[in-house]
């Protein structure tokens, strides 16, 4: 479980883990696959974490939220005991979801809650804590966690209809974009091809697509590209470095390792052992 307050890299990434994302302030859109969010203050959102997804807030004003994530792994077995394995229907089946305009206790409540699990969290990694103690603190952020997850229980079962995506024509344009490349972006992709297919001129479509996002199109796909790699180097341990080079769309390994060490500033097969060493 990881929650924390500092600022975002920005950048599309994908994980193994559940997330929940608080919003606080700011001027924030937020994308998630192929749809676009704009954000208004006490959003919630609930993610997977498999799909794609990145803040793109302007950096000109403050921007504040919280974040957890969790492994559904490390909370289903407790779930499971205290016979509530319900509390992750929303993650299961509501998956990639915003809710808005939650009464304002409830909200009090879950931000608390926020705030509490992090204080804990941060207090049991200072020095001179006992196992007892630290014990303790693991089962109080625990208690605390599982209040969060009924919270969203909660707030799931009535908000779901309140969701409202950015729609306008640029972003309409961008969001089948996006849709195109998550499904081709392991073909070889250009801007033209990219251009022919949608039917859409490959100046305009650059230009909106940067203005949206925050990224060029052929950054968005590196990272499509980047987060495949990660997902197979750390599922199938015993795939060749080539194989997954071109299951994720790279020309060769040698390509691959050189853009990968560029993007996470470590070679592949160093990343694979490092979460190897993790599991």
């Amino acid at each position: 479980m990881d929650e924390s307050f500092s600022k975002d890299d920005f950048n599309y990434h994908s994980h193994n883990m559940y997330e929940i994302y608080y919003f606080h302030s700011g001027d924030c859109k937020y994308l998630i696959g192929n749809r676009i969010y704009q954000l208004e203050q006490d959003d919630i959102i609930i993610m997977n974490g498999l799909t794609l997804h990145r803040a793109n807030p302007i950096p000109t004003k403050p921007y504040e939220r919280s974040i957890i994530e969790f492994s559904p792994e490390w909370i289903k077995h407790i779930l499971k005991t205290l016979k509530v394995p319900e509390l992750l229907d929303p993650f299961n089946f509501l998956s990639n979801s915003i809710f808005r305009g939650g009464d304002e206790k409830t909200l009090q409540e879950i931000n608390r809650l926020f705030i509490s699990i992090n204080q804990l969290t941060s207090s049991i990694h200072q020095e001179g804590r006992s196992k007892k103690d630290n014990g303790i603190k693991e089962a109080e952020i625990t208690s605390m966690f599982i209040q969060l997850l009924i919270k969203v229980y909660e707030i799931s079962q009535f908000e779901l209809g309140k969701t409202q995506i950015v729609d306008s024509e640029k972003e309409h344009h961008v969001n089948r974009i996006k849709s195109w490349i998550d499904e081709n972006f392991q073909d070889a992709i250009t801007l033209d091809i990219v251009s022919n297919h949608l039917n859409i001129s490959k100046y305009y479509m650059s230009r909106i697509f940067k203005d949206v996002t925050g990224y060029t199109i052929m950054q968005y796909i590196m990272s499509c590209r980047i987060d495949r790699a990660k997902y197979l180097l750390e599922i199938y341990p015993d795939k060749s470095i080539q194989d997954v080079a071109i299951e994720s769309g790279f020309e060769n390994a040698s390509h691959f390792s050189r853009l990968f060490r560029k993007q996470v500033n470590i070679s592949p097969s160093e990343y694979r052992n490092k979460k190897a060493v993790v599991e």
